[in-house]
């Protein structure tokens, strides 16, 4: 079975996909579609104006994919010490392939932006609808790859695939209110 056979049936048989990329464990294929989502996401957000963080140039475009491979072998290693931990046994070599191929569907903002800029040139909710709606199908393949690779429930799935967001948002919150609280309390030290 070649790359794109493999590519196609995660998306049309994707137990048998997922059987395949057990017995394979094509890690190059897994970081070629992580490129490839993270490229869509960074060419999607170049054409809304929305790279708020980087410009459009090579060496922004290089360290984005650079953060997408590494955030995908960084959320395959948590999620696989997750499911080890609650006694699900499975590859973490295949999820990262897995988890790459989810990634792929982040394709799909590319032509949906364009054809938000064409029907309705100046729409920001649209364009943020699209990128919520492709967000959402990403997260509910990544679950269902979950559920392939480590045979658990569609709830489970869910709730493992939540717990490493959740830490980061709440991490990301506990590091702003920390900054905050220093800033106040040297403002409080400068005044006395």
């Amino acid at each position: 079975m070649s790359a794109l056979e493999l590519i196609f049936d995660y998306f049309e048989d994707h137990v048998r996909a997922a059987a395949a990329i057990q017995e394979r464990r094509p890690l190059a294929l897994g970081v070629l579609c992580f490129l490839l989502g993270g490229l869509a996401v960074f060419v999607a957000q170049g054409l809304t104006q929305r790279l708020y963080l980087l410009s459009f140039s090579w060496s922004s475009l290089m360290l984005a994919l650079g953060w997408k491979v590494a955030a995908g072998f960084l959320l395959t290693a948590i999620l696989h010490v997750l499911l080890d931990f609650t006694g699900n046994k499975g590859s973490a070599a295949s999820l990262f392939v897995l988890l790459g191929m989810a990634s792929l569907v982040w394709g799909l903002t590319v032509p949906l932006i364009l054809l938000a800029r064409l029907l309705l040139s100046s729409s920001s909710w649209l364009t943020g609808a699209i990128f919520m709606g492709v967000g959402f199908l990403s997260l509910s393949l990544k679950a269902r790859s979950l559920q392939d690779n480590y045979h658990v429930s569609t709830g489970k799935a869910w709730v493992m695939l939540s717990l490493p967001y959740i830490a980061f948002i709440a991490a990301a919150v506990l590091a702003f209110f920390l900054a905050v609280a220093g800033l106040m309390f040297e403002l409080v030290k400068a005044f006395h």
